[in-house]
């Protein structure tokens, strides 16, 4: 089968035998996205989830030449989004520069752009340039010089290594889709092998309803510095249509439930009671188990979670972060803890499972506001939310955190590519004990003690798991009652799977 472009899922790590700490057999929609846009212009593309063989089987360097000799792409592009897959995205491009020299490698995604020079000065023997940003316009640019015999040191978007020098060409308008929605939507048929879990109940593929930087600029976060990876000045939103045809697409494919993981909660009051009408009128919720979405405590308003729940949004990812009014002000975090609570309050109230998000190893944080932090996990579980994870901060390079550093006293401990590199050496562990990934220390707190307190939170969750799901069962009737597919038996095993896997979580 002769393609075009071979676009790849890296594993986290080739040799990693145990599971990692942090994982996704799931292809980023960046990815997916690009190959649509590619198949759109005629060419014939091939996704490779390496990512979900591995945990399988060992992945053999020979299968795999004789697999590229077989597909025979003219150019390859490797996905690193995240800190966990930086060495098997390096693996995967080594071994295939290995097989085939001739073919230029391309690497892309969130944390390949964090660390675009870098990866292309020490890795520019075999990773021919990294794409930063939105990638859909740049890649297609790409496959055209290739097929021209051009080189591509002046696309915009890419970060290239020629002659001892780094290039980097910025990204201008005229290489973004301005109007989002003639980006195609994506289908899971090209991946190989296809990981589609239509069984349980858990995050399935995920939707981009939405592009450019966040409004907030909560100092830790990357949400608020979009602009640097793609150069998109202002927020925007997919047309309800658009998204509808994309939750169709889907399901038609199998998908049993689809996530927001991400700012689609910012659109607006307006656009999500429209898009929410409009799942209903077409009786989407009544094909899929439902819906995930994410959300700062205090962005949805009754009404909204109303329409939202009945359009089959099930349950709701909220990142509270800490319980710390003062703590929340450092961070620049547009929420507080009464509107923590309102929020999960009348989030169950209308049929919608609250799980909530909490950090460890904020700036300024003092023993005393973790135990802010605790007190405020104890009031939304009883209140029906469920603690989905409890992590130490990770500050990455690029955040306004990583740049002020020392204005909020913190030492970072990781800069480099080789250093977040160790994320993907690390296999999971009963308790999540990892010293060597803290990423910093605060004018309180040393990695250890960063540590010690995440894991003492969660192991208070965890001692409380029985209450916390007894507390959750007072909610169920509600939330049958606006998801019938739904059971009792289901949601009472899904909470349970996440309250028994906390201590294990890490990122």
């Amino acid at each position: 089968m002769k393609v075009d472009v071979l676009l790849v899922h890296p594993p986290v790590n080739f040799f990693l035998k145990r599971n990692p700490i942090q994982h996704s057999s799931c292809v980023g929609y960046g990815l997916l996205h690009i190959a649509a846009c590619l198949i759109q212009r005629g060419y014939k593309v091939a996704v490779w989830n390496l990512e979900a063989i591995r945990p399988s089987q060992y992945i053999l360097p020979q299968s795999l030449q004789i697999s590229l000799e077989k597909f025979d792409p003219s150019v390859i592009g490797i996905e690193l989004n995240w800190v966990s897959f930086s060495k098997g995205a390096i693996q995967t491009a080594e071994l295939f520069k290995k097989i085939r020299p001739d073919i230029p490698i391309i690497l892309g995604g969130t944390h390949a752009t964090i660390f675009s020079t870098e990866i292309v000065r020490n890795y520019h023997q075999i990773v021919d340039a990294v794409l930063r940003g939105e990638g859909e316009k740049t890649f297609i640019k790409v496959v055209e010089n290739v097929e021209k015999d051009r080189g591509f040191h002046n696309i915009g978007g890419l970060v290239t290594f020629k002659d001892g020098y780094i290039y980097e060409v910025p990204i201008s308008k005229s290489d973004l889709y301005m109007n989002i929605d003639d980006i195609p939507p994506y289908s899971n048929k090209i991946i190989l092998p296809i990981n589609l879990d239509t069984t349980r109940l858990g995050l399935g593929p995920s939707i981009n309803t939405c592009r450019g930087p966040c409004n907030y600029n909560c100092i830790y976060c990357i949400g608020g510095q979009k602009p640097h990876f793609s150069s998109r000045e202002s927020f925007s939103v997919h047309s309800p249509k658009w998204i509808i045809n994309q939750i169709n697409i889907l399901i038609e494919e199998g998908a049993k439930e689809i996530a927001f993981q991400d700012l689609l909660f910012l659109s607006g009051k307006k656009r999500l009671i429209q898009l929410a009408k409009m799942v209903r009128n077409e009786k989407i919720n009544e094909e899929i188990a439902g819906f995930n979405m994410t959300a700062i405590p205090g962005f949805l308003d009754g009404e909204t979670l109303e329409e939202l729940s009945r359009a089959g949004i099930y349950n709701i990812d909220y990142g509270t972060e800490t319980g710390s009014n003062h703590i929340m002000r450092i961070l620049n975090r547009p929420t507080s803890k009464k509107k923590i609570l309102d929020s999960i309050k009348v989030t169950a109230s209308k049929g919608i499972i609250p799980f909530t998000w909490w950090m460890i190893g904020l700036p300024k944080e003092r023993p005393e506001d973790i135990e802010e932090t605790l007190k405020l996990i104890n009031k939304t579980t009883e209140l029906g939310s469920i603690p989905r994870w409890i992590t130490p901060l990770i500050i990455l390079p690029s955040t306004l955190l990583f740049k002020q550093a020392r204005k909020f006293d913190i030492k970072i401990r990781m800069k480099s590519f080789e250093d977040f590199s160790i994320y993907s050496d690390l296999g999971e562990k009963a308790i999540s004990w990892y010293p060597e990934t803290i990423s910093h220390e605060t004018e309180f707190l040393n990695q250890y003690d960063i540590l010690r307190e995440t894991i003492k939170l969660k192991i208070d969750v965890f001692q409380k798991r029985d209450i916390i799901i007894d507390n959750f069962i007072k909610n169920i009737d509600t939330i049958i009652s606006y998801h019938p597919l739904l059971s009792s038996n289901i949601l009472e095993n899904m909470i349970k799977d996440t309250l028994g896997y906390l201590l294990k979580t890490f990122y």
